[in-house]
């Protein structure tokens, strides 16, 4: 009987939380990572050949308040694996392989800081605690002192989750160890009951300001998160629902344009571009055309970068509350060969650790200046080359510079406009 009462209150669970798309705003920010004192050490099961630091797992951790997750379902307890994430459910092993789109079926949701093979070294450096009084605790589960990836030898990181109390808010943190992950492939974020798209939130990368998205999981993140670095989730609908967003080229300049079905509370958008996909900087910044930033009608957007890179150009919307929090939409991209260009370079391998090739690209054969400025802008290195019509190869030995960003110019002898580059030695 108790256990039919059991499967009658799981069935119950599932049925208010299956419709639940995941429902989360996102922030980067920063704050002192501050180790657990204390706490405890939970009793780790597994799969009977791995050690319990290595693939272990636990279940019915109490947290010691009611979190609600997701805007849909409350529970006073969890689930962790020594793998990087904690459950809502109830594991039946630690899920080595990272899958936030749809992995761990049956015993999903997942909250994930840090999704790949991790390796604890010690059950000890997997702890929990709860602090604070009511209504205002924070249950904190720590991953301490974590080798990543199979094969590293020796601690590269430590990270926490916390729940917070009456908020629901959720924070992932970090701090980096001293050791070097082998073949780190790890994803972050949140997931609800169910699988596909928008049943998770992905972050693209481990930057100060990463892009989350809800259709496209990263699964091969592997930098590690800066010390202090902090991932705030805040359950409740985004503010802006938007529902295109793309790059078109005309006479070039790149034409922006996006459209919002409904707006609550919107400030505006600040569009922004990056060379790398990763490093973004503003463009513009675009209000927004509902009235006090609320509307439930279809509109349009539109700005223009006047002013490409060559090259690929990647471009997001940060959108802006009136009360500052914001959200990062999908990143879309084009590539542009400017016309009036009078040659394009390209430069390999990037980062470089002892020849960069720069590959030159001209319509005639024409003598160039090669020059390069450190990161204080002072030339450290110039030469002349004569190039022929179509692509040139040139080689640059550069071993013996010190390890830096540096600033790759090349001149023409008509008084040609410069085309600039960055590398990282």
């Amino acid at each position: 009987m108790k256990n039919c009462l059991f499967l009658f209150i799981g069935l119950l669970i599932s049925t208010v939380f299956v419709q639940a798309q995941i429902n989360y705003s996102f922030t980067p920010t920063t704050a002192t990572y501050t180790a657990v004192s204390g706490g405890t050490v939970p009793f780790l099961s597994g799969n009977g050949s791995d050690p319990l630091a290595d693939e272990g797992f636990v279940n019915s951790i109490p947290i010691g308040f009611t979190f609600t997750y997701n805007s849909a379902a409350s529970f006073t307890e969890l689930a962790i694996s020594t793998n990087g994430f904690i459950s809502f459910g109830i594991l039946t092993n630690a899920y080595a392989q990272n899958n936030l789109s749809s992995g761990a079926i049956g015993e999903r949701p997942i909250v994930a800081p840090l999704w790949d093979d991790i390796n604890l070294q010690s059950t000890a450096n997997l702890k929990y605690i709860t602090t604070g009084v009511a209504p205002n605790r924070v249950f904190t589960v720590e991953w301490a002192n974590a080798r990543w990836g199979f094969g590293a030898t020796s601690a590269c990181i430590s990270f926490q989750i916390k729940l917070y109390e009456s908020s629901n808010w959720i924070e992932f943190a970090y701090k980096q160890e001293t050791g070097t992950p082998s073949s780190p492939a790890a994803s972050i974020g949140l997931t609800a009951i169910n699988t596909g798209n928008n049943n998770f939130l992905s972050l693209n990368n481990e930057s100060n300001n990463p892009t989350p998205n809800l259709t496209t999981e990263v699964t091969t993140i592997a930098g590690k998160p800066a010390t202090n670095q902090i991932y705030q989730f805040k359950p409740g609908t985004l503010p802006v629902n938007i529902s295109m967003f793309n790059v078109t080229k005309s006479n070039g300049y790149n034409i922006l344009q996006w459209q919002t079905i409904s707006e609550t509370n919107n400030y505006g958008f600040e569009l922004q571009r990056s060379i790398d996909g990763v490093n973004f900087s503003k463009i513009v910044f675009v209000n927004s055309k509902a009235n006090l930033g609320t509307s439930n009608t279809f509109t349009i957007y539109t700005a223009n970068d006047s002013k490409p890179f060559d090259g690929i150009n990647y471009y997001r919307l940060k959108q802006i509350d009136n009360d500052g929090r914001f959200n990062f939409s999908n990143i879309v991209s084009t590539k542009n060969s400017l016309a009036n260009s009078w040659a394009t370079i390209a430069l390999y391998p990037n980062p470089v650790k002892e020849k960069l090739t720069i590959l030159v690209n001209t319509n005639i054969q024409e003598n160039i200046f090669i020059s390069i400025f450190n990161m204080y802008g002072q030339q450290i290195f110039a030469i002349n080359k004569l190039v022929a019509s179509g692509s040139t190869p040139i080689n640059i030995e550069i071993k013996n510079l010190p390890q830096g960003l540096y600033t790759l110019k090349i001149n023409g002898q008509k008084n040609e406009t410069p085309i600039s580059k960055t590398f990282i030695k």
